[in-house]
């Protein structure tokens, strides 16, 4: 992980700003600081060292405090945190063939050993043992069509002096984050969007269109806008180039996640298969993720996912498959516990930790550490949090900073194999469309057995309104039912019009199991868990990698008809035949699941929470937690934003 950072522009800021726009993200890389400034008419470039360049970049370059910014047009930026190639040799920004490639890349190319191999025997000669000089000998091989070739998770630039352009790439998913600025004239790209705050030509101007989002349809990653407006994100899966002698940006999309409609029929022979498939990809996920030339442990809930990563890591210690050096002899790993016994996972972490022998340790989040650091916990995130679990996860991080430098965690498994309740009722629909009586029954007498005759009955109830009701009339429930909040939003934001596209993305996502579930993972829900996690880790200056998200296994899995991923009443059926020797029982078929909860209701009427004096101020009285929670972070950012204006 890294920090990243690029200005072009006709009059580039002073080099004091330049410097206070990196060091604003220095959090994601504390080890080594880096600039390079080009001159597009004299096609020159000049390196610049900082205050916390490594000692031998420092004593061969200018220091850029020292550079005349008035001379250049173009000016790329790294703070670098050393994971893979420690040695200077993989300082950034990184030049290759001679000086005609420029890179500022931020995230690791899993598969870098083999493209750099296959380099190797096409005449590509390399001088560090890194995955940045791999993208760019791949770069300078294959084109823009290199990212097709890399497993990984990245955001880049790379400076093409000859052809005189920008090209950078975020990675399939979004796990990397990619921000900028154009208005026509300047142009300006960063890893967080405080880094583009501090640049003189960005205006700060809140997005309270998009805010509105967020509180009525808990998205706000689902689109190329951010919480400001004229700030955008690269989509995932998407480059962007920028023309330097035209002045224009043009953005394309390089991978499309295909997926099936089909529902299918349940074939158990079948679903072995799948499993086993699913094993083995999952198992080398896992190991490429585990490439890493600084200590890795791992992120422990108690539930399926990230237990599963655990059992695997634990096998390929035993094995012998793996690097012991990066891992040690016992992996680590970290977990949040809470006094609240209905959402603590305490116990099902422990049952992992005694079932493989792990080396452990936990973390106990209170409503006292959310309160008291609030503003450092929202300076690292730029953005609103939507929930409170976000805080137990950055617990989680800090507690894995002291031990490790990158952590694997679960992210994704719900996504790919419909873990969330949510999905049944979109489940059971599918199957009232296509009048699969046996099937229905069976998967709603499961339910039953499972989690009760209560909720089995309210999913077969949603599941009907999903398959009959029009989307019309569900666009005007769904209007109805969140007008009162959008009245109490106004309070804040002004008189909104509500977004009817909001609410047709809503309805059109249930149309399939397998439909939202491609939504979920390309459009919007988890570029938000994938946004937070990653905020959360660089705020601690360690690397968060996601096994799940392997394009290979996310392929596959987009691939099988959706009977085979809620099957019985059980959700994730896959991945629990495929850990079936690999778990222990009470993990593989444990049926509670809480995803990471934290117990708000407590938290936002603790002592030190201002939300009982909000909720008397607006009348929002008998109001979910989350709500409350939202629409006070809407408010204190507005207040903020008025007195930052101001100053």
């Amino acid at each position: 992980m890294c920090g990243i950072l690029g200005i072009l522009s006709q009059d580039l800021p002073h080099a004091t700003a330049i410097r206070e726009a990196l060091n604003s993200i220095k959090h994601r890389g504390p080890d080594d600081e880096g600039y390079v400034f080009f001159n597009i008419a004299g096609n020159s470039a000049v390196e610049a060292s900082g205050g916390e360049s490594n000692r031998e970049f420092k004593e061969s370059s200018i220091n850029v405090l020292d550079v005349d910014s008035s001379d250049f047009h173009v000016v790329l930026g790294n703070r670098r945190l050393a994971i893979i190639g420690l040695s200077p040799a993989g300082h950034q920004p990184m030049g290759f063939d001679n000086g005609n490639l420029w890179i500022t890349y931020n995230g690791e190319i899993f598969n870098y050993r083999e493209l750099r191999r296959e380099l190797q025997t096409r005449g590509y000669h390399f001088s560090s043992d890194t995955d940045t000089e791999v993208i760019l000998a791949a770069y300078s091989k294959w084109g823009e069509d290199c990212v097709n070739r890399f497993n990984g998770q990245w955001a880049f630039c790379i400076y093409d002096k000859r052809k005189k352009r920008l090209f950078c790439s975020r990675d399939r998913f979004g796990i990397k984050p990619f921000y900028y600025w154009f208005d026509g004239e300047h142009f300006a790209f960063a890893s967080e969007i405080k880094a583009l705050l501090t640049i003189p030509f960005v205006k700060r101007e809140i997005n309270k269109e998009l805010m509105c989002e967020l509180i009525v349809f808990h998205m706000m990653h689902h689109s190329e806008e951010s919480m400001y407006k004229g700030i955008y994100q690269l989509l995932p899966s998407h480059n962007l180039a920028f023309d330097l002698d035209r002045q224009g940006i043009s953005i394309t999309r390089y991978y499309e996640l295909s997926y099936t409609n089909e529902l299918g029929r349940y074939d158990e022979r079948q679903a072995y298969k799948y499993a086993d498939d699913i094993r083995d990809l999952l198992i080398d996920a896992v190991k490429v993720r585990l490439i890493s030339d600084v200590p890795v442990g791992s992120c422990l809930s108690g539930g399926l996912d990230s237990s599963s990563i655990v059992a695997i890591i634990n096998r390929l210690l035993r094995e012998g498959a793996i690097d012991e050096n990066a891992i040690g002899q016992k992996q680590k790993t970290f977990t949040a516990s809470f006094d609240d016994p209905f959402i603590d996972e305490t116990p099902y972490a422990e049952e992992v930790i005694k079932y493989t022998g792990v080396e452990s340790f936990f973390v106990y989040p209170t409503a006292d550490g959310l309160w008291m650091e609030l503003d450092n916990f929202l300076f690292y995130h730029d953005e609103l949090c939507k929930n409170t679990n976000i805080y137990a996860g950055w617990d989680v991080m800090r507690l894995a900073s002291r031990h490790v430098k990158v952590v694997l965690n679960g992210q994704g498994g719900d996504e790919l194999f419909g873990g969330y309740p949510q999905y049944e009722p979109v489940y059971l629909a599918d199957m009232m469309r296509k009048m699969r009586v046996k099937d229905l029954c069976l998967s709603l007498s499961g339910e039953s057995k499972r989690y009760g005759l209560k909720r089995s009955f309210s999913d077969c109830v949603m599941g009907g309104y999903l398959a009959f009701i029009p989307d019309s009339l569900k666009g005007f429930l769904f209007k109805e039912r969140n007008r009162k909040q959008l009245r109490h939003i106004e309070h804040l934001l002004g008189e909104l019009d509500f977004d009817e596209s909001g609410v047709k993305r809503m309805t059109d996502r249930t149309r399939s199991l397998n439909y939202l579930l491609y939504c979920d993972i390309t459009r919007d829900y988890l570029r938000e868990l994938l946004k937070d996690d990653d905020r959360n880790a660089s705020a601690f200056s360690i690397e968060n990698r996601v096994p799940f998200l392997d394009h290979r296994l996310v392929e596959y899995v987009s691939g099988i008809p959706s009977i085979y991923k809620i099957y019985n009443g059980w959700s994730k059926w896959l991945p629990r035949l495929a850990m079936r020797d690999l778990l222990p029982e009470k993990i593989l078929w444990r049926n509670d699941k809480i995803g990471f909860a934290t117990p708000v209701e407590g938290w936002m009427r603790h002592k030190d929470s201002p939300i009982p004096f909000i909720m008397f101020q607006y009348g929002l009285r008998g109001k979910i937690p989350y709500f409350l929670w939202k629409f006070y972070l809407v408010q204190r950012l507005l207040a903020r934003h008025e007195q930052d204006v101001s100053a």
